[in-house]
């Protein structure tokens, strides 16, 4: 006997499998969407009742305009009547399309119909109904697809991606947390998930991990596929790299038999949880890999919130350029696909990552050129042995597996890269511990590097080392004016590094063996990038308004011009200050009366506050 539930089971198991499956919204038969719920209230297959289709999917955390509305049917034959003109209520094509033309007079909608009982004899078809259209689109695919294909259909490139970036994120947190229940330290933890997704490329490991019995033996297996697989890639770092997973072989998660778990205060075996820990990342995180055309950079951008969050709740101080600003710098600089890009500090290379998406994309399909931009255009170096190595994973989790990054201090390595790797642009977050006058000391090591090809050098820096009044600061600035030209200096968003630090800072652009001298330096005040904190995730682009302030910041920047409010250009030497603050004029036609009211209020209670305490 036919039955229903057995098609409704294939496609609740379809989709709750998909890697995207915790940022969309389940609701099957009826919905808790005030907007669902009234368009749907006369919309039975009768046109008496509530319609109440078998499966929708919103997206609470993306575009609340974006809707999926799926119809089942036990029978192929009931998939839709022959003439196209079957019963609304019989027919899944015909029951699906149905609903998706009331619910479209809201939502951008797609419409799946799905008819069988099993996966061989299953009929899918797919259509898209734009809202208020008249027509539907019906879609070529024919099988049930991911959510991220699904995403594509509705052609908003900033919606998916911040899905995507929640999903990661929220992947992130869980796995995070997860690790601080077993008192895994921060920096342990990275290495051990760093050492999973490595050896998660190698499909020996990656079909027999679940076989082995205990958790040394674990430990040997993982370090065995590492090597495997970065005698694959032919990375130049392999001995380095060995050496700091080796460490993991020490750890009490694969030297003891039980652990404790610090909320249940229960002890469980090792073994145990360490196969739990790689099964989730084989199958919420490895798949990934599988949701974009560049492959692996997904997989590298969760590994990059990992870190991230883990550092983060460690106070370990360490301070990761968010994603939004590395592409920043590749405008900046206006990276293409003949660019050489050196980066001094480069953590866990998020400058180089950027820089080779962009370059990879300008190569579009000269293959040979893309093996070259792997090969030989991206070099970098980082002091810390764990960064080190979460770089050349992170790099290799990118596609690049012959990473040109050196461990070890940048600046006994300036003459080697400048010899032996000419970059052409450097990119640098340095370090701000060293001081105001040590972060000159990376930016002018940078322009020595890359002055021989006349480059250009972007550098994130702490505000005050362009306005502080140090002598061993002004003297450093001094060096670098003598010898090259401070191009632009933006002032950047006070909670740019948000939720990791609270740094206010500034992006300083430099051209290599230009004069300074009797030339203006351009200043943005680039204080509103669009980005809004939320719990747990972060800043994140909640609203799309980044692209737009992106386009604008450059169009202002390439054109060298003087915007109202956004930007201004003077004169300067190593005692002046190097930001837009200093030279703005305040435009007081902008200012309006509520203006004026929210001052007096901030001073009134400003006064009540200080008299009182």
């Amino acid at each position: 006997m036919v039955n229903e539930r057995n098609t409704e089971n294939i496609v609740r198991d379809h989709f709750k499998s998909d890697p995207l499956f915790s940022v969309i919204k389940w609701e099957e038969q009826k919905s808790m969407n005030k907007r669902v719920v009234e368009l749907l209230q006369w919309a039975s297959k009768s046109g008496k009742w509530t319609g109440k289709p078998e499966f929708l999917i919103t997206f609470p955390q993306g575009n609340m305009d974006y809707l999926v509305v799926i119809e089942c049917k036990a029978k192929p034959s009931d998939h839709t009547a022959k003439d196209g003109n079957g019963e609304i209520s019989k027919y899944a094509i015909e029951g699906v399309l149905h609903y998706a033309s009331i619910l479209s007079r809201e939502y951008d909608v797609i419409a799946i119909a799905v008819s069988g009982e099993t996966q061989q004899e299953l009929l899918v078809s797919n259509f898209h109904w734009k809202k208020w259209a008249k027509d539907v689109d019906i879609l070529p695919d024919t099988e049930l697809l991911s959510i991220n294909n699904y995403l594509k259909v509705f052609a908003n490139e900033q919606f998916s991606e911040n899905l995507k970036n929640v999903d990661i994120i929220k992947k992130a947190i869980e796995l995070n947390n997860e690790y601080h229940s077993y008192s895994i330290a921060e920096m342990t933890r990275c290495t051990i998930v760093s050492a999973i997704l490595l050896a998660l490329m190698n499909d020996t490991f990656r079909s027999s991990y679940w076989t082995i019995w205990d958790s040394p033996d674990i430990a040997k297996a993982l370090l065995s596929a590492i090597d495997t697989v970065l005698k694959k890639h032919e990375v130049r770092n392999k001995g380095e790299m060995i050496s700091e997973y080796s460490k993991i072989v020490n750890e009490p998660i694969f030297t003891q038999n039980e652990i404790k778990h610090i909320k249940s205060k229960s002890y469980k075996k090792t073994v145990e949880v360490v196969k739990e820990m790689i099964r989730y990342l084989h199958t919420n995180v490895y798949p990934l890999i599988e949701m974009e055309d560049s492959g692996l950079d997904v997989l590298g951008r969760f590994y990059t919130e990992f870190i991230r969050y883990a550092w983060w709740e460690g106070a370990q101080g360490l301070v990761l350029t968010p994603a939004h600003v590395t592409d920043l710098f590749c405008s900046i600089a206006e990276i293409d696909k003949d660019a050489i890009v050196y980066d001094p500090c480069c953590g866990t290379g998020g400058f180089l990552i950027a820089a080779m998406k962009r370059m990879l994309k300008d190569a579009g399909s000269d293959e040979v050129k893309k093996l070259e931009i792997r090969k030989n255009q991206l070099i970098g170096v980082e002091l810390r042995p764990s960064m080190f190595t979460y770089a050349c994973s992170n790099m290799m989790m990118r596609g690049d597996g012959k990473s040109n990054i050196y461990c070890g201090d940048c600046f006994p390595y300036e003459e080697h890269i400048r010899e032996n790797h000419t970059p052409t642009v450097a990119f640098l977050n340095p370090p701000y511990d060293v001081g105001t006058a040590g972060q000159m000391h990376f930016i002018e090591h940078a322009l020595n590097v890359v002055a021989p090809q006349k480059g250009t050098v972007v550098a994130i820096v702490q505000m005050s080392v362009g306005i502080k009044n140090e002598k061993d600061l002004i003297e450093a600035k001094r060096r670098v004016l003598s010898k090259h030209r401070l191009l632009a200096v933006f002032s950047m968003p006070d909670d740019l590094f948000h939720p990791a630090a609270t740094v206010v800072t500034s992006i300083m652009v430099f051209k290599a063996g230009e004069n300074h001298e009797g030339k203006k330096t351009w200043f943005g005040y680039f204080k509103d990038d669009g980005f809004e904190k939320r719990k747990h995730k972060g800043r994140v682009d909640a609203r799309g308004k980044w692209k737009t302030i992106k386009e604008n910041w450059l169009k202002a920047y390439y054109d060298f011009d003087e915007v109202s409010g956004l930007s201004v250009k003077a004169e300067v030497g190593a005692q002046d200050e190097w930001c837009a603050e200093a030279y703005m004029e305040t435009d007081y036609t902008t200012l309006t009366e509520q203006d004026f009211e929210k001052k007096m209020r901030d001073y009134i209670a400003f006064k009540f506050l200080s008299e009182r305490w």
